[in-house]
């Protein structure tokens, strides 16, 4: 649990502060979106200036990533934000240290007009086209998600060169304004066009561990939270994504209510503990897999009815993702 309680009622007052903050950090980013007239400026005592926000950015393995940048603040925060998206040398080695990538060519040249219908125009000048489709519609699902963190901005319409276009060079639909995208679809029998299907997001390490990725999942058996543990206890299809559950662990029930998330778990998962890290990473993926269906701020981990003894202290995540440093 984040910032484990002490004691008593002070331990409440802590409680009840940690999981205001975990609900607008980790939550429907069309719900935890900062008010671009009326911004974060200071996140913590001593970051004054610097202001919280989720850039979606590609990984080395092909996956689109939200992570959280404190970054500086200033007039027209959302045309700044893109900036770090930017193909630079700056923004370059500061993603990979991540093993994160920036998907908007250098040398492109951005203009971002918001619409008091929330619309948000945001025109390419001077924009280099992309080695393939697949890294064109990285580009166009970062962007977009991006911008949509901001609680001014429903849609996003992409032009080149001031003019509106049906496709980009690639031939990406970029025709009508666009609103968030599911991250990471996975390729299975059942898709969205599937009768009765309905879509869960699930997260899963990557194969370093550095990063925490949200994978799109269809199914028809619904999208409650024992859907979800189940599907995640399952595993991802990617190669590239990591189980973090021994083989053999089932789910005996999972429920989720005001705020807090119960998940209990057969006995095989206990030799997660012989794993280093491999329990607080499972915490973890619960922990982000449970509040994409609904914000919590407390997750219990039981075996077999009873509770669940880390080796080490786990926190709740307050991001997906985040930066180590200011400005990244």
């Amino acid at each position: 649990m984040f910032k484990r309680l002490l004691c008593g009622l002070a331990a409440i007052v802590l409680l009840a502060s940690a999981a205001g903050c975990r609900q607008e950090a980790v939550g429907d980013p069309l719900e935890n979106k900062a008010d671009g007239q009326n911004l974060e400026h200071s996140a913590s005592s001593g970051n004054e200036g610097y202001r919280r926000t989720v850039l979606y950015y590609a990984t080395d393995d092909g996956f689109v990533v939200p992570v959280m940048k404190m970054i500086p603040w200033e007039e027209g925060i959302g045309k700044a934000a893109l900036g770090y998206l930017m193909d630079t040398d700056a923004n370059r080695a500061s993603a990979a240290l991540m093993g994160l990538k920036t998907v908007i060519p250098e040398g492109t040249e951005l203009s971002l007009r918001i619409d008091s219908e929330g619309e948000a125009t945001l025109d390419f000048s001077g924009f280099t086209p992309h080695a393939s489709v697949e890294e064109e519609r990285t580009m166009v699902t970062a962007v977009v998600n991006t911008l949509a963190e901001f609680s001014s901005i429903d849609s996003v319409r992409i032009t080149l060169d001031g003019q509106k276009v049906s496709t980009l060079p690639n031939g990406t639909n970029v025709k009508q304004a666009m609103t968030p995208f599911a991250l990471n679809t996975e390729d299975g029998e059942i898709s969205a066009g599937t009768e009765g299907a309905t879509a869960l997001t699930l997260y899963f390490p990557n194969r370093s561990a550095s990063l925490n990725v949200p994978v799109t999942r269809y199914t028809e058996e619904g999208s409650g939270i024992e859907t979800a543990m189940r599907a995640l206890i399952k595993g991802p299809e990617n190669a590239a994504l990591r189980c973090c559950f021994p083989e053999g662990t089932e789910l005996i029930s999972a429920d989720l209510f005001d705020g807090v998330a119960t998940v209990n778990v057969s006995a095989e998962f206990l030799s997660a503990q012989y794993t280093e890290g491999l329990d607080a990473a499972a915490y973890t993926t619960m922990y982000l897999t449970a509040n994409a269906l609904e914000p919590i701020y407390e997750l219990n981990i039981l075996v077999e009815g009873e509770p669940y003894e880390f080796n080490v202290a786990v926190s709740a995540p307050l991001y997906v993702n985040e930066f180590a440093s200011l400005g990244g």
